[in-house]
C-alpha cells in the first residue's frame, strides 16, 4: 500500500514538474503571439508607406478634408461652431476627414496645469462618434499651445519658458493614450505654424522647433503606437528684441521639416499664395484696400536686374476746377527694362496732395486700347498702391474729397517726397502704354505728379496656376527625395476673394488639382468662420450663410 502511494506520488510529482517546464515556451509562444498581434493591428489604423497613405481597407487613398476650426481664438469650447449635421453635409459632398482644431484651455487651465476637464473630452468624443457615423476620419490639431497661439509670432512662451513645452507634452500624451485605441483618428498634428525666436543662426533657431516635436513624438508613441503624426515644416522666426530678421530664403522644405526618425509621418505644410490674394482687404492681416484678381497679369514673384531704370512723367493736359489733368506720352518695351506701374509723386511739402481715376492704357500695335489698370479709390480701397519716402513720414488714406463728389486718394503727413507705386505690370513687344488721371494740391509751392516708372527684371512669375504649381512641387519634391506623404493642412481664400469676379473659386479649383497632380493630400480652411469659412457667418452661432460659390468648386472637385 506504502508503496503505491509512493509511486501515485512520484508521478504527480513528474507531471507538476512536466508542466513547469512547458511555461517558458508558452510565455514565448504567447510573446510572439503578442507581437504579431500589434503588427496586424496597424494595417486597423491609416498610416504613411513611403509616399503613400494607407486607409483602414489596405489600399492608397488621399486625404480630402475640411478644418473645423472650433472658434479656438475663443479659448473655450463653442457648441455651435458645427453639430452632426455638419459632418453629414461634409461627407456628403465628398469630404474623406476633418482637421479638427483645439486649443489647450480646451482641456486645462493655467491656474491648474496637468489637471484636465473632462468636457474638453466629451466634446472630442463626440465628434470622434460623429466622424465614424459618417464614415470619415479626424486629425486632432493642437492650434493654440501653451505659451500661445503660433502662426502671428506672439506665442514666444512656449518656446522661452520650459514648463510650457513639459504641459504640451504631457496634454499630448493625454491625448493619445485616450485616442490609441480608435482607427477613426487617423492622426495628431502636434503644433500648427510653430513660430520660434530667432537665435544667432537659422539652423539654432529651427533646432529649439525640431528638439521639441521629437520630445512630443517619443512621448506620443510609448502610448499610441498606431496613429500617424502630423508634422508641420517651421512656420517662421522672429527676434525677440526686434533687431535682426530671418533669412527667408532659408525657409525651404529641406531645412525646416523635422527629421522624426519614426516610420508614420505625414510631413505638413500650408498654401495661401500669393498672401496679397487669398488675404485680400483684410486689416487684421495687414492688406486693407488691397484686392486682386486670379488669374491676372499681376507679378507676385520677381528678381530685379535692376530695380529703377527711370520714369515718364505724366504731362499736365488741362485744369478742371481745382483738379489738374495729366496724361504722358507712350512708354514701349526696351533692352533697358520689361516692367512699368503707374507712380503717384507728392513733393516736399507741409501741404496735402490728391489723386483720382488714375488710368493706366494698353494700345495694341494695330492702335486698339484697352483699360489695363483703373484706380477710382472707390469703396474705401487704396487699389495696392505702397507708398515709400526717404523718412518714412507720410500717410496715404481715402479721402470723400474726389472729383465729382466722389472718393480719391489723399497723401499727408510727409515731410520728404513721397511716391505710391501701384502694382508692376509686363511691357508686351509692340505695346504702348499711356498713364493719366488727376491730382490737386493745397500747397502753393509744389504740385503732385502722376508718372508710369520702369524696371529692369531678370526672372517673374504672374498670379496664374503656373504659380500656384511652383510654390507647391517644392514639397512634392521633398516627399520623393526623402520617401515621406506629404499633405497640404490648410489652404483657403478670404470670403472677399469670392465676390466681385475676383474668382476664388478657380484659385482653389486650380490648388486642388495641383494637389492631385502631384498626389498630395490635402485640407480646405474652413468650414465656418467670418473669413474663410464654406459658412461665413458668425461663428457663434450655427452655420447658416453658405458660400455658394465655393460650395459648388468643393463638390465638383471632391466628387
Amino acid at each position: 500500500m506504502k508503496k503505491k502511494r509512493f509511486w501515485r506520488y512520484f508521478s504527480l510529482f513528474l507531471l507538476i514538474l512536466a508542466a513547469l517546464s512547458l511555461i517558458p515556451t508558452v510565455c514565448v509562444s504567447a510573446a510572439k503571439k503578442s507581437d504579431k498581434f500589434v503588427k496586424d493591428r496597424s494595417s486597423e489604423f491609416v498610416h504613411a508607406n513611403g509616399t503613400d497613405i494607407i486607409g483602414i481597407d489596405g489600399e492608397k487613398f488621399t486625404i480630402k478634408g475640411i478644418a473645423l476650426g472650433n472658434s479656438v481664438w475663443n479659448n473655450k469650447i463653442n457648441y455651435n461652431h458645427h453639430t452632426e449635421d455638419s459632418y453629414k453635409e461634409l461627407s456628403e459632398m465628398g469630404f474623406n476627414s476633418v482637421r479638427f482644431y483645439i486649443n489647450y484651455r480646451f482641456f486645462e487651465d493655467d491656474h491648474a496645469p496637468y489637471k484636465y476637464k473632462e468636457s474638453g473630452f466629451k466634446w472630442l468624443d463626440k465628434n470622434v462618434k460623429w466622424a465614424k457615423k459618417y464614415g470619415m476620419g479626424i486629425i486632432i490639431n493642437m492650434h493654440c499651445p501653451q505659451g500661445g497661439y503660433q502662426s502671428s509670432g506672439n506665442g514666444m512662451e512656449l518656446w522661452t519658458d520650459a514648463e510650457n513645452q513639459n504641459r504640451l507634452i504631457a496634454l499630448w500624451k493625454v491625448i493619445a493614450e485616450r485616442y490609441s485605441d480608435e482607427p477613426t483618428v487617423w492622426g495628431y498634428g502636434l503644433l500648427n505654424e510653430p513660430y520660434v525666436p530667432l537665435l544667432n543662426t537659422m539652423e539654432e533657431s529651427a533646432e529649439q522647433y525640431f528638439e521639441l516635436t521629437d520630445r512630443i513624438a517619443k512621448e506620443v508613441r510609448k502610448v499610441s503606437p498606431y496613429q500617424a503624426l502630423f508634422i508641420e515644416c517651421l512656420c517662421n522666426a522672429r527676434s525677440i528684441d526686434g533687431e535682426k530678421s530671418p533669412d527667408y530664403d532659408w525657409f525651404v522644405p529641406e531645412n525646416t521639416f523635422p527629421k522624426i526618425d519614426d516610420e508614420n509621418v505625414i510631413y505638413e505644410f500650408h498654401c495661401y499664395a500669393p498672401f496679397y490674394f487669398t488675404h485680400q482687404n483684410a486689416n487684421w492681416a495687414g492688406t486693407d484696400g488691397i484686392t486682386m484678381t486670379y488669374p491676372s497679369e499681376q507679378i507676385v514673384s520677381a528678381e530685379y536686374e535692376n530695380s529703377w531704370v527711370g520714369c515718364l512723367t505724366a504731362d499736365s493736359v488741362n485744369t478742371d476746377s481745382d483738379w489738374t489733368y495729366f496724361e504722358s506720352r507712350k512708354l514701349q518695351l526696351s533692352n533697358r527694362y520689361n516692367v512699368a506701374s503707374a507712380v503717384l509723386y507728392a513733393h516736399e511739402s507741409e501741404g496735402t496732395s490728391y489723386f483720382d481715376d488714375i488710368t493706366v492704357t494698353e494700345i495694341s500695335p494695330s492702335g486698339k486700347k484697352k483699360t489695363l489698370y483703373f484706380y477710382d479709390f472707390n469703396e474705401g480701397n487704396i487699389m495696392g498702391f505702397y507708398p515709400w519716402s526717404p523718412d518714412g513720414t507720410g500717410v496715404l488714406e481715402v479721402s470723400d474729397n474726389g472729383r465729382n463728389k466722389s472718393d480719391c486718394l489723399k497723401i499727408s503727413g510727409n515731410r520728404t517726397a513721397l511716391t505710391a507705386s501701384a502694382d508692376k505690370f509686363i511691357l508686351k513687344k509692340g505695346y504702348s502704354y499711356v498713364v493719366s488721371g488727376y491730382a490737386k494740391s493745397d500747397a502753393t509751392d509744389s504740385k503732385p505728379a502722376i508718372r508710369l516708372d520702369y524696371s529692369k527684371l531678370s526672372s517673374y512669375s504672374m498670379l496664374n496656376k503656373d504659380y500656384l504649381e511652383s510654390e507647391i512641387k517644392p514639397y512634392s519634391d521633398y516627399s520623393e527625395k526623402y520617401n515621406v506623404p506629404i499633405y497640404m493642412g490648410e489652404f483657403g481664400v478670404i470670403s472677399e476673394g469670392f465676390e466681385k469676379g475676383r474668382n476664388g473659386a478657380g484659385w482653389v479649383s486650380d490648388i486642388i488639382d495641383i494637389c492631385e497632380q502631384y498626389r498630395i493630400s490635402y485640407n480646405y480652411h474652413a468650414y465656418h468662420e467670418t473669413n474663410f469659412g464654406l459658412y461665413a457667418n458668425n461663428d457663434a452661432e450655427l452655420p447658416s450663410e453658405l458660400n455658394k460659390e465655393l460650395e459648388k468648386v468643393l463638390r465638383e472637385k471632391l466628387r
